[in-house]
């Protein structure tokens, strides 16, 4: 069940995930608001107020993850979903991220509407 008060932060460099993910949630009856980095994703949250974060798990490693760990350590409260293209290689950035970033859960692309809302609906139950 969707709750129409759930507010979603997606942040990731293609347009066309931002596109298609944003329209497959918000389809789905959740608010989207989009960002291309975090740092603009951030400037966002402050007015937002979202309810999960979804972002590109590349947006992490390059270092663009700092202002989303902020929001994470301020309100820990706030789960975050990251996307992934590519099967991590080690159990050590995983445990990294978890350390950082918690709760965490990561749906590998390609991935359907199906799972995304799955996800999305068990992460925000929590």
């Amino acid at each position: 069940m969707v709750h129409t008060m759930d507010k979603i932060l997606l942040i990731d460099d293609d347009i066309q995930v931002r596109e298609s993910v944003s329209l497959s949630l918000e389809t789905a009856g959740y608010t989207v608001m989009v960002a291309r980095t975090s740092q603009e994703g951030l400037q966002n949250y402050e007015n937002f107020q979202a309810s999960l974060i979804i972002m590109d798990v590349v947006a992490l490693e390059d270092g663009e993850g700092e202002p989303i760990r902020r929001v994470s350590q301020q309100s820990s409260s706030i789960p975050l979903i990251t996307l992934t293209g590519n099967i991590p290689s080690s159990g050590e950035t995983m445990s990294f991220r978890h350390q950082l970033y918690q709760p965490i859960c990561t749906l590998q692309k390609p991935f359907t509407v199906d799972e995304l809302l799955q996800t999305v609906q068990r992460v925000l139950a929590r």
